[in-house]
């Protein structure tokens, strides 16, 4: 028998890259410098030091020199003893483990076994790039919110090929805590759930039910998470940087405020409408906005109706909400990678730099639609599986794009990031189909 056909070489070839990458990820350098200018670490390092018993641990409340956050983050910083040092090295074992974990998912859908390589280097040398692995050296909540976010689905597609209830149970563990990772998440997973449960029932899928109950459960994490949001007020900031920077430019939506109850508006408009929020300082003023006692009663007015108001905006202003009156430079935003917040690569990291971004939007979606045809021909779901995860990325950019326009490219982290993941899971998957035509030409010929 060939080596490389070895039935378990793959399983052992993906365990052997995981102690790879986990090594060499230990030994990237990071020192508290990296973090020490921002404010969000010490948020998570306070709220990382409440008792789990305590209510505030999951529902905190604002407090001087401190911004409430989900719980995920700080669950896992407590869990590596609120200390910079582990909660780093923790953060790049749930990077490399998130690999493993992701690898093991794909290469069960393939049949070829050079597909299988092929995805697992891939897989390795993506969550290798600084512009992912970078992340992992600071104390904010994006490395955590990669690992699980590829965790999710490769949990997903475990469910899906195996079913059964534990790995139902492992995928509704996952899916809390990556709800509660970010506060955009719990949106993107009930609306997922909810044209995922609707599309197996269209097509008479098995299994509807299980996808059905883990709707019911994005449901209730949203309306938990809605309610912690409340408790902290962290809806505040976004939705008072989404107005100054997108609504106070458009006389018309303006207008559209006033009507529907904004106090202020010629105020606001006067000192921050046009504010170049680019520079740092125009930041800082629109931080300083916040707790500003000349704008009380817009302030009172975004703490009280603020959120509904502003979401049935976007209801209301579909074109809005999908960046019709944004310029290209804007949405280009959605695809930015390499912030300044990771600083340069370090360690094997500036070996692999130059290979990413290696696809784009526009190559991802030819991609998409080659799987969509071949799914035509052979009826294979897990050929339309990238388009999905493609989709999602879509769901998640437009939220977030929409929920806060301060620090897009931070909250956007990630898009880039699913657009090279789904690239090389595409072109897996069409090489893979090779195999698939050959036997179904070997079978014609014997019959």
């Amino acid at each position: 028998m060939n080596f490389l056909q070895h039935k378990y070489l793959p399983q052992w070839t993906n365990l052997g890259l995981f102690v790879l990458t986990l090594v060499l990820n230990l030994n990237i350098a990071f020192s508290v410098n990296d973090w020490k200018d921002l404010a969000d670490p010490y948020d998570y390092l306070h709220q990382s030091k409440i008792s789990l018993l305590d209510k505030e641990f999951y529902f905190p409340h604002i407090a001087n020199h401190f911004g409430p956050r989900p719980f995920t983050v700080p669950l896992f910083y407590k869990l590596s003893g609120s200390d910079p040092y582990y909660i780093v090295q923790m953060q790049k074992v749930m990077l490399s483990l998130s690999a493993f974990f992701l690898v093991a998912a794909f290469t069960i859908f393939l049949e070829k076994t050079s597909a299988k390589y092929l995805l697992m280097l891939c897989v390795y040398l993506l969550l290798s790039w600084w512009n992912v692995l970078g992340w992992s050296v600071l104390l904010l909540s994006e490395s955590l919110s990669t690992s699980l976010t590829l965790m999710w689905l490769a949990s997903l597609l475990l469910l899906y090929k195996k079913g059964g209830l534990r790995w139902w149970l492992l995928h509704a563990f996952i899916v809390v805590l990556f709800s509660f990772s970010r506060d955009s998440w719990p949106y993107v997973l009930m609306a997922f759930y909810a044209g995922f449960s609707l599309l197996l029932w269209l097509f008479k899928q098995g299994g509807f039910k299980k996808y059905l109950v883990l709707f019911a459960l994005s449901l209730a994490v949203f309306f938990v998470q809605q309610d912690s949001a409340r408790t902290g007020v962290r809806y505040k900031l976004p939705v008072i940087n989404s107005i100054v920077v997108r609504i106070l430019n458009k006389p018309e939506y303006v207008d559209w405020f006033v009507k529907n109850g904004m106090p202020m508006a010629e105020k606001l408009q006067h000192n921050y409408a046009g504010l170049d929020v680019a520079p740092e300082a125009g930041q800082h003023k629109l931080w300083a906005l916040c707790s500003d006692t000349a704008y009380q009663p817009f302030l009172n007015w975004v703490s009280d109706k603020g959120q509904h108001t502003y979401t049935r905006f976007l209801i209301t202003h579909p074109a809005f909400m999908l960046g019709a009156d944004e310029t290209p430079a804007q949405l280009s935003r959605l695809l930015t990678y390499n912030l300044f917040y990771i600083d340069e690569p370090r360690g094997y990291t500036a070996y692999i730099e130059p290979l990413f971004p290696l696809f784009n939007a526009g190559v991802v979606i030819v991609l998409c639609m080659m799987l969509v045809m071949i799914f035509t021909q052979y009826r294979r779901p897990i050929l339309l599986a990238p388009v999905l995860l493609a989709l999602f990325n879509l769901l998640n950019a437009v939220l977030s794009y929409n929920a806060d326009s301060l620090e897009v490219e931070r909250h956007l982290y990630i898009t880039l990031i699913l657009v090279q993941l789904t690239g090389f899971w595409s072109v897996a998957l069409i090489w893979d189909a090779l195999t698939w035509r050959g036997n179904v030409l070997r079978a014609e010929a014997r019959s």
